[in-house]
């Protein structure tokens, strides 16, 4: 099995389909996704799983919220000032931080041979790298 990342695909119950669609995961707490993005409407929500919601319960227990991990709170641990530029010919590696022309700063999530997947604010680019 594939470990989920922010930026990563993940299957859920789209809210507003209200289908089972490819997502993909906008926040994480620890290793669950908590907030995703379908990809056929583009519809923000919180995660609840592959099937649809069932009735809420109330809970007599109090609990700490854990830390979500945002790209944006991703980004914050990195130093932006050292983002190189995007360049097709440039190699990029995993969990480096790039400057788009169109689309800002991103974070490099996975380098599949000559392609990387970054995630931007907006949205996770499959882009090219690594040409002559």
């Amino acid at each position: 099995m594939k470990a989920l990342k922010v930026g990563g695909d993940i299957d859920a119950f789209c809210t507003r389909c209200k289908m089972e669609l490819g997502h993909t995961i906008l926040a994480m707490v620890g290793t669950k996704p908590v907030r995703v993005r379908c990809n056929t409407c583009q519809g923000e929500h919180n995660y609840r799983g592959t099937s649809a919601p069932s009735p809420r319960k109330t809970s007599t227990t109090t609990r700490e919220k854990p830390a979500v991990t945002s790209l944006e709170a991703l980004l914050a641990q990195k130093d932006l000032s050292r983002a190189r530029k995007y360049s097709v010919r440039e190699k990029f590696e995993a969990e480096e931080v790039l400057s788009h022309p169109v689309f800002g700063i991103g974070l490099v999530q996975e380098v599949r041979g000559d392609k990387i997947q970054v995630a931007f604010k907006a949205d996770v680019k499959t882009l090219v790298h690594g040409k002559s």
